[in-house]
C-alpha cells in the first residue's frame, strides 16, 4: 500500500470521528478540571460563610447602609457524548443523571459567580436570592432539540 493511499484512508476514517473524539476528551478531561476549579472557589467562599440567602428581609438588628440588585448567569450544555448517553438512558425512563450533573454544575457556577461578584463590590450578604432556569433549544423541522440551559441567579446585595 502506498503512503498516499494510507493517508487518504486514514483521513476518511479519522475526520468523521474527530468531533466525537474531541467531545470525549472534553467530557473526560476538561469538564472535571473545571468542576475541580469550581469546588476550590466554593471552598474559599465557604470560609467566610455563605452570603446567599432566600430570606426576604435583612437580619434583624442590623442597619442596611447600601443595597443593589445583583445577578449572574451561566449557559451550559451537555457534550455530544453526554447527549448520546442521555439518549440511551432516556429509553429506560427515570432520572437522566448525565443531564442532572450538567444542570447542577451550571447552578453551582452561577451561584459562585454571584458570591464573587458581591464580595468584589464589598457587599456583606444577598437576600431574596432567586434562581431562574431557561431551556435553550433549536427547532429543526418539527423537532425541538435542547442545546443547553441558562441559569440566572439574582437577589438584593446589602451592605451593613
Amino acid at each position: 500500500m502506498e503512503l498516499g493511499t494510507a493517508i487518504v484512508i486514514l483521513f476518511y476514517i479519522i475526520i468523521p470521528f474527530t468531533p466525537w473524539i474531541l467531545s470525549l476528551v472534553g467530557t473526560l478531561l476538561y469538564q472535571p478540571a473545571q468542576k475541580n476549579t469550581l469546588l476550590e472557589r466554593e471552598k474559599a467562599s465557604a470560609k467566610s460563610g455563605d452570603s446567599l440567602s432566600t430570606l426576604s428581609q435583612p437580619f434583624a438588628g442590623k442597619e442596611v447602609r447600601e443595597f443593589e440588585l445583583v445577578m449572574s448567569s451561566v449557559v451550559m450544555g451537555p457534550s455530544w457524548i453526554q447527549i448520546a448517553i442521555g439518549g440511551i438512558l432516556s429509553l429506560f425512563g427515570g432520572e437522566i443523571t448525565t443531564f442532572t450533573k450538567v444542570v447542577d454544575w451550571a447552578r453551582r457556577e452561577a451561584k459562585q459567580r454571584l458570591r464573587e461578584q458581591v464580595a468584589s463590590k464589598g457587599f456583606d450578604d444577598v437576600i431574596n436570592m432567586r434562581i431562574e432556569t431557561t431551556v435553550m433549544s433549536k427547532t429543526k423541522g418539527s423537532k425541538d432539540k435542547t442545546t443547553g440551559v441558562e441559569i440566572l441567579v439574582y437577589g438584593t446585595a446589602i451592605k451593613y
